[in-house]
């Protein structure tokens, strides 16, 4: 299970705290309102939580859903430190099925391109043991940077709360990524991954020209369609859906900061004429070029 969490504001942090029981502790039972991020520092934890159970130990990241039952199963020891959070959209899908991501209109992209929403967000795993030494640290410090603030009478420490709290989803978000990163990257051998790298920056560097498959394909050494299923595995979108994304967003950011015409952006971005650019850019946005020029300018 993961989540899709949007951020439009900061999110609403009503406890942050570490708890460390004398002993071994068994977990209360309740239903809170809220969701809640536990962090595992030492020991092991068992939760129950609806009709599934969970074991934790320590450097596992835990996220009880608002509405659920949850309690202890048997008595431990630990140590750990808890987040109680809300004002955040956040929507629980299964990972194996990913319409969820596709379809819903907090998305910030999909198969066909950008979202209609542009948001901020990030995917947050359910249940996630934090292997790097140096992510554990980032959330570890986090945690005792918003305790201390509000241990020491800190006016407003509950912003100081919510922007910590952001940092630390973030670190969990870029640790589950990592790690799917490399589970993927450990059944491709180390050329494959390399010019895989190579396409990514390629595509950053070059958008605005042309750019084909025969191209592709005599620049890495490498059959298309293979370096479009890799790619794929590995980004979530083909080759081309990817450079379409890059355009796009090029293409955004010249319609908001400066005065230039549409056929002079179209040329900069790699789009073969205005009138192209713009079906492409409704398309991904949903809104015309000429619409979404107009609603930054109100901003």
């Amino acid at each position: 299970m993961q989540y899709l969490c949007t951020f439009n504001s900061l999110p609403h942090v009503s406890f942050m705290n570490y708890f460390a029981p004398k002993g071994e502790w068994t977990h209360f039972r309740r239903q809170n309102g809220e969701y809640i991020l536990y962090y595992l520092v030492d020991g092991a934890m068992y939760l129950k939580e609806g009709d599934k159970e969970y074991s934790l130990r320590a450097g596992d990241v835990f996220l009880l859903q608002p509405g659920l039952v949850h309690e202890g199963t048997k008595p431990a020891e630990c140590a750990y430190y808890f987040v109680h959070f809300s004002n955040v959209c956040v929507l629980p899908y299964e990972e194996e099925d990913d319409s969820m991501v596709q379809h819903n209109p907090f998305q910030s992209y999909s198969e066909n391109g950008e979202g209609l929403y542009d948001m901020e967000y990030c995917i947050l795993p359910k249940f996630l043991h934090i292997r790097s030494d140096r992510a554990r640290a980032q959330i570890t410090a986090c945690f005792d940077e918003a305790i201390e603030r509000r241990r020491s009478g800190a006016k407003n420490y509950r912003v100081f709360w919510a922007c910590k709290f952001l940092e630390i989803l973030m670190v969990i978000s870029q640790n589950s990524a990592d790690a799917a990163f490399e589970a993927v990257n450990s059944e491709l051998p180390a050329r494959t991954m390399r010019r895989m790298e190579e396409l990514t920056a390629y595509l950053n560097e070059r958008y605005m020209e042309k750019i084909t498959g025969k191209q592709l394909e005599d620049m890495l050494g490498m059959n298309f369609d293979y370096l479009n299923r890799i790619f794929r595995k590995l980004k979530g979108k083909t080759i081309f859906q990817y450079l379409g994304r890059v355009r796009i967003n090029r293409a955004k950011e010249l319609l908001a900061t400066t005065d230039m015409k549409l056929a002079e952006i179209a040329l900069e971005t790699g789009f073969s004429d205005e009138f192209y650019l713009s079906r492409q850019f409704k398309k991904h946005t949903g809104v015309s070029p000429a619409l979404y020029s107009k609603g930054r300018m109100k901003n």
